[in-house]
């Protein structure tokens, strides 16, 4: 059912709502018709007398004759009404001398009560509303083409203001026609709805001013967009007249194709002028900007639904592809706050997956760039993890934490990082060495386990995990054997790291190796206890039983250690002693056993005088220390050629030159021994003395051991051992499926096989086929006759 808008509240309401507020209040009181008809005033033709309104009425008047009520008092109404509707807007209307508001109200009562009229009356109502409307009608035509939208737009609001603000007036003139006649007559409409019903038919269903209408309001809205709320106040009036009349419908098709058409026009030109995040930018204020704008556009929620619907598909869906285009500079520059536009954006129009692609591409190719960096292995592993925890921040922030964009960045990752196969692997082993090494030395120990954990990330990612067990066991050995473990704490939480990660498989050589050393300190303990007896029964005896130095030996197990190649040297005297005397502990200890010296990873603290710098204690490999005592006891200044070291050590000379080139070749305030003639590198005719003058106001000097660095060759020689052993893997492995299976057809091996050394490592399928032939050749298994693919095992 129509109803009367809100703001049809203008002046002519307001001077009828005293009058019309008396009137039902003194029907309430029982005095109805017959206390208002008393009050009337008539002239002598029986016509209302104009008086000012809501003025007090006479206090006697004896009611009109049945008679007086005719086509008398309904031309009265007539009149007034034409005169309401010829008054101009915002103005009260006057509607005569002898003529109240109070004595229309009566006349219409009495007109329909007391002479039955009704129809008479309301005919004539409807009559005057027609020329009314067509008046109206008309004087929208005259200027409907005149091409001043925006001023044809004001006087189609003023108008339809000013109908409400009468037609309002007039149903309180004429409610005793309402209540009285026209409700009784289902088949009439109310005056209010009657003349909304004449301003539809009219004004909105005429095709020239409908037009002009619609193309009004889409024109009021797209200059809202342009300049804020211009428009706004007579926009929401217009949109209020096209419901109130039904056409509202007609309004919602034209403003949505119309939205469609404004930022198609507007993106396809914006995104070929603006930068990726400057068009990110401008379309989420737009996308803001019709979310407020939609709250008074329409409604229903489902038309504004399909309205911020429609807008984000010309804004972003159609352009998704130029956006994600624009992914790698924005990454690049870690563009947080676009990047995150971005992602809503996309999203809102359910357009992610273009999103992941790409950014796993960027991933890929960004972080190849690094893997594949070789001037910079060195800092490979410390870019990769600056490199992820850059990802990381902006999948947290930018894509909010999204769990498919977290899983492209792990495949991303796993895809690069084994670009180079072997070497990362090797890498990361290499830098949690550094960092194990280093320790709290220089970050505090919550520093230390986060970057654990961050490099256990980057192992997780790697094919080649036997590559980093061997590495990391060889350097995890050195720190052992070495005392250069800056933490015990962090040494055992990577440990269990690694169990986590890779079961206890994984880590049971390396626990061994730990109990190896702490068996060793226990067994020092008993080595040492019993060495003071023998010290203090020599002492008793007035003998020679003492040692020159302290000792301590690490007694490792064989088997769950690296190998290290067996350098020959001449162990002094002294040395050589101490080292006896433990050895016979040892195997008296336990028997059965025998030791094995690996002296090329032992290391000496030594004190030593150096004239005016003073005493000095140096911090040696036992190859440097071998060296050095050969120049006790000798005159200060005196030389000791290359050919009478090396007779004397008994090294070799790539060992001897290693060793030499550390003592006089090293940084300045290492140099304990000088070299002559002085350069870099150590021939066979260089001669060295002992450096007096060296410049170190340290107490303790650490030559640094170059025998213990890792070579080339030693590199190399634990890759090969590592391929090799992938042989005996992939051969084991086969032995095993076959001997299950008894037999199994090629690409069913194949899976077997992949499956169970993926946890290891990765081959390439070639590498597979050659075990088959290998295990062939062995006659662990054979191809079936007349079965194409097929093997069987040979017990």
């Amino acid at each position: 059912m129509l109803s009367p808008p809100q703001h049809a509240n203008g002046p002519l309401s307001q001077a009828f709502a005293s009058f019309s507020d008396k009137a039902r209040a003194a029907g309430s009181r029982g005095d109805g018709l017959s206390s208002l008809l008393r009050n009337a005033q008539t002239s002598k033709e029986g016509l209302p007398v104009l008086t000012l309104a809501n003025a007090k009425p006479p206090a006697a008047q004896k009611p009109a004759p049945k008679a007086d009520y005719g086509p008398a008092q309904i031309n009265a109404v007539a009149r007034a009404l034409r005169t309401i509707y010829a008054c101009p807007a915002g103005q009260q209307p006057d509607v005569g001398p002898s003529t109240s508001l109070q004595s229309l109200y009566l006349a219409v009562e009495g007109t329909v009560v007391l002479s039955a009229q009704g129809q008479d009356l309301y005919e004539r109502v409807k009559m005057e509303l027609e020329r009314a409307v067509g008046e109206v009608a008309r004087s929208l035509s005259a200027g409907a083409s005149d091409g001043d939208e925006p001023s044809w737009l004001r006087r189609l609001d003023e108008a339809w203001v000013s109908w409400c603000d009468k037609t309002s007036l007039v149903c309180r003139i004429l409610t005793v026609l309402d209540r009285v006649y026209v409700l009784d007559q289902p088949h009439l409409l109310s005056v209010w709805q009657l003349a909304l019903d004449l301003f539809k038919h009219a004004i909105v269903q005429d095709d020239v001013l409908k037009e002009r209408a619609l193309a009004g309001v889409v024109l009021a809205v797209n200059r809202h967009r342009q300049s804020a709320s211009a428009y706004r106040d007579m926009h929401l009036s217009l949109l209020s007249m096209l419901a109130t009349l039904d056409s509202y419908r007609d309004v919602q098709q034209r403003l949505l194709a119309s939205t469609k058409s404004f930022y198609l026009e507007e993106s396809n030109r914006l995104v070929a002028q603006l930068s990726t995040s400057d068009y990110l930018a401008h379309a989420e204020r737009r996308i803001d900007d019709e979310t407020q704008t939609t709250a008074w556009l329409y409604q229903a929620d489902s038309e504004r639904v399909e309205h911020m619907r429609a807008v984000r598909r010309e804004l972003v869906r159609t352009h998704v592809d130029a956006l994600v285009a624009g992914l790698p500079d924005l990454l690049t520059a870690a563009e947080t706050a676009s990047l995150r536009q971005l992602y809503d954006l996309l999203a809102a129009v359910g357009a992610l997956t273009p999103l992941r692609t790409a950014f796993g591409s960027f991933i890929c190719l960004d972080g190849e760039r690094i893997v594949q960096d070789r001037e910079h292995d060195d800092r490979m592993i410390e870019r990769l993890l600056d490199y992820k925890a850059k990802i990381d921040g902006i999948v947290a922030d930018a894509f909010k934490a999204d769990d498919d964009l977290r899983q492209t960045q792990k495949e991303a990752f796993e895809t690069f990082i084994n670009k180079r196969e072997n070497k990362p692997a090797e890498l990361i082993a290499k830098f949690l060495d550094i960092r194990l090494r280093s320790g709290n030395k220089t970050m505090s120990d919550d520093e230390l386990e986060h970057m654990l954990d961050e490099a256990l990330i980057l192992f997780r990612y790697t094919h080649a995990k036997d590559m980093f067990e061997e590495f990391y066991k060889r350097y995890f050995a050195k720190r052992l054997l070495l005392n250069r473990s800056a933490s015990s704490d962090a040494e055992q939480s990577m440990l269990l790291k690694l169990k986590e990660e890779c079961g206890a498989a994984f880590t049971q050589k390396l626990e061994t190796m730990l109990k190896d050393v702490s068996l060793s300190d226990d067994m020092m303990k008993a080595y040492d206890g019993q060495l003071a007896k023998e010290q203090a029964a020599a002492a008793a005896a007035a003998e020679d039983g003492g040692e020159a130095f302290d000792l301590h030996v690490n007694v490792l197990t064989q088997a769950h250690w690296p190998t290290y190649p067996q350098v020959d040297v001449i162990i002094p005297p002294e040395m050589a002693a101490s080292a006896e005397r433990f050895r016979a502990f040892y195997e008296a200890r336990f028997q059965g056993r025998k030791l094995h010296w690996a002296h090329s990873l032992g290391t000496t603290a030594l004190m030593a005088q150096f004239g005016r710098a003073g005493e000095k204690e140096l911090h040696l490999s036992t190859f440097q220390t071998v060296v050095l005592l050969l120049f006790n006891g000798l005159e200060p200044g005196a030389r000791l050629g290359y050919g009478a070291i090396r007779a004397r050590t008994g090294l070799e000379d790539k060992e001897l030159k290693r060793t030499l080139q550390s003592l006089a070749c090293g940084q300045i305030p290492t140099r304990v021994l000088r070299k002559e003639p002085q350069g870099k590198d150590v021939d066979e005719t260089d001669a060295f003395t002992v450096n007096e003058g060296i410049k170190n106001d340290r107490k303790r000097i650490r030559v640094n051991m170059i025998q213990l660095a890792e070579t080339q060759e030693e590199q190399k020689s634990t890759v090969d051992r590592v391929m090799f052993d992938r042989e005996l893997v992939l051969q084991a492995s086969a032995v095993r499926i076959l001997k299950a299976k008894k037999t199994v057809k090629h690409a069913e091996l194949l899976q077997d096989i992949v499956a169970q050394i993926a946890a290891r490592f990765t081959v390439d399928v070639a590498e597979i086929k050659k075990t088959f032939e290998t295990l062939i050749d062995k006659e662990y298994m054979e191809r079936v006759e007349g079965q194409r693919g097929v093997y069987r095992y040979l017990a």
